[in-house]
C-alpha cells in the first residue's frame, strides 16, 4: 500500500506544470515577473484536488506552482 501512495505522489509530482515557454510557475505568495501574463494552472488544481486525501500534493501546487506565465505583456 505504501508504495502504491509512493508511486502516485510521485506521478502527480512529475505531471504539474512546473515550467511554459514564457518561465517557470510560481506559487501563491511568490513574486511575479511584471513582464509576464499569468493565470492559474487549472491542470496543477485539478491534480491538487484528485489527491487531497494526501495532504502533500495541494500543498505543494498551492505554494510552488498556481499561477503559470501565459504571454508577455
Amino acid at each position: 500500500m505504501k508504495k502504491i501512495i509512493a508511486l502516485m505522489l510521485v506521478v502527480l509530482l512529475t505531471g504539474c506544470t512546473s515550467n511554459t515557454e514564457f518561465g517557470p510557475c510560481v506559487g501563491i505568495g511568490e513574486d511575479k515577473n511584471p513582464n509576464l501574463v499569468y493565470k492559474v494552472s487549472a491542470w496543477n488544481v485539478v491534480l491538487g484536488i484528485l489527491f487531497f486525501e494526501l495532504v502533500l500534493p495541494p500543498v505543494f501546487v498551492a505554494v510552488d506552482e498556481f499561477y503559470c506565465p501565459v504571454s508577455v505583456k
